[in-house]
């Protein structure tokens, strides 16, 4: 779509884009001295920048990297915006606002060449309009109705991406989301030894936050780079950021997304075993993604005897209730009793669901076990929020959307002859197998910012397809 007009992405805006990432790190970093107004006006000033001097691909990267490194608590402190409207969604609306114009200076109004992934991408979009008539039908609450709804209309940003993103600029758009995973890991780390009191042998505290997701996708976007990637300067890189990303994975305790991690080595793999054929030394590839989980258990391991904080014994004590006790661990009996909640709500109204602002109440025990009366518009489980409010309708859709893309970046894996088509092709099949797994068990991928790196990711791969098909016909 419009690839001969947009507006043409200067190698010199890859070094303004570093210094706008730099520059909000820096804002996020420093401590707020001269008091909490300076971060908003200095957050503001780099989104105007960008806007007045970027282009729809510098800001679509920008959106993504912000959306990784900035924080829930503060972005809600101190960017939220009127209407209690997000920062990630002023963002995004500057953005449309931009790719509006751009497209207005086309003089050709037309819609240019479809992708094969618009019409599930579209459908689903339809699926949520549907979904919040019928929870206003069913007379849903409008404030429950709007948070939810916000974040599954991020896949608009699908058709941003695939009309005015500079597909050159897909491997940039890799990087730059293993840069945020690395920031992230090293944001755990800090706010772990800061937390945990280390006098005491065998202290822990569990950092758990929204951003945490990062550490899966970046130790499979590293795992990728090593064998697809024949840049050793890139490989030395993505193996410094697997020190932070891979003791950051170990630190969180999270079982699943231990699970998504292993999930997508496999399909990397399978991936590379496959193509035996086609690909050079793949028993050496299969090595290095076996040795992966070793060495990110290793500098676990390295990490806690330095530090004496008790990552083993409380992953261990985590990994023996999951199995054996299971109904000892608060967080698999309370996800257990509003799963079956959620389960009698989705039998009542199986086909369309409750609409959008659907609630679910249950009675369950609280960390200390005192009984607590929960009402939730959402579960830890993307599939069933999904049940829940817009039905099997709904999660047809949301799975057509999701499997298509999958199956397109392995069709397009073995046509294209490009090594970086091919790295972001593996890469993309490696991450959302991994992630509609670990969707199971949270709902990621249906309700927070980070769906801005999911949506993309699927629209830069719609669009690699595309110009892999114009070049074979060419």
């Amino acid at each position: 779509m419009f690839s001969g007009t947009i507006p043409r992405f200067q190698e010199k805006n890859i070094w303004f884009l570093l210094a706008i990432c730099l520059g909000q790190l820096c804002v996020i970093v420093v401590p707020f001295i001269l008091g909490a107004w300076i971060p908003v006006v200095v957050v503001v000033a780099l989104i105007s920048m960008v806007a007045l001097f970027g282009s729809p691909t510098l800001a679509l990267l920008y959106l993504s990297w912000i959306s990784i490194i900035l924080t829930t608590q503060f972005s809600d402190d101190y960017l939220r915006l009127p209407l209690h409207f997000t920062f990630y969604e002023g963002l995004f609306m500057m953005i449309a606002t931009l790719v509006f114009l751009s497209w207005m200076q086309m003089g050709n109004l037309s819609w240019g060449r479809s992708t094969r992934l618009d019409r599930p991408v579209m459908v689903f979009l339809l699926a949520v309009g549907f979904s919040v008539v019928l929870g206003l039908f069913y007379g849903q609450s409008t404030s429950q109705m709007l948070r939810d709804v916000r974040f599954p209309l991020y896949y608009a940003l699908f058709f941003v991406v695939t009309g005015f993103f500079d597909v050159r600029k897909s491997f940039t758009f890799l990087l730059l989301i293993l840069g945020g995973a690395a920031v992230v890991g090293v944001e755990y780390l800090v706010e772990l030894v800061q937390t945990v009191n280390l006098s005491f042998e065998g202290a822990f505290y569990r950092v758990a936050r929204i951003e945490g997701l990062m550490m899966p996708i970046g130790t499979l976007l590293i795992a990728t780079i090593f064998i697809y990637d024949t840049s050793f300067f890139r490989q030395f890189l993505s193996g410094l950021a697997l020190a932070p990303v891979g003791v950051a994975l170990m630190v969180t305790v999270g079982r699943g997304m231990w699970i998504a991690t292993l999930t997508g080595l496999l399909c990397l793999i399978g991936l590379v075993y496959i193509r035996r054929h086609q690909d050079p030394k793949p028993m050496k590839r299969v090595l290095i993604l076996v040795l992966i989980p070793f060495f990110v258990l290793m500098m676990g391991y390295v990490f806690q005897r330095i530090t004496g904080i008790g990552v083993g014994e409380t992953a261990t004590r985590r990994l023996v209730r999951a199995v054996d006790h299971y109904e000892q661990d608060h967080s698999i009996s309370g996800r257990l009793q509003s799963y079956g909640a959620v389960l009698e709500k989705v039998i009542q109204r199986p086909l369309l669901g409750g609409g959008h602002g659907e609630t679910v109440t249950y009675v369950a025990n609280d960390e200390d076990g005192v009984l607590t009366v929960m009402t939730l518009g959402a579960v830890d489980s993307t599939y069933l929020t999904i049940l829940m409010r817009m039905g099997i309708v709904g999660l047809i859709a949301f799975l057509w959307m999701y499997v298509r893309s999958i199956r397109m970046a392995y069709g397009l894996l073995g046509r294209t002859n490009q090594s970086r088509v091919r790295l972001f092709c593996a890469a993309f099949v490696a991450v959302y197998s991994a992630m509609l797994v670990y969707g199971i068990a949270d709902a990621t991928l249906i309700g927070n910012r980070l769906i801005f790196i999911h949506v993309t990711f699927m629209g830069i791969l719609a669009r690699l397809d595309i110009e892999e098909a114009d070049g074979a016909s060419a």
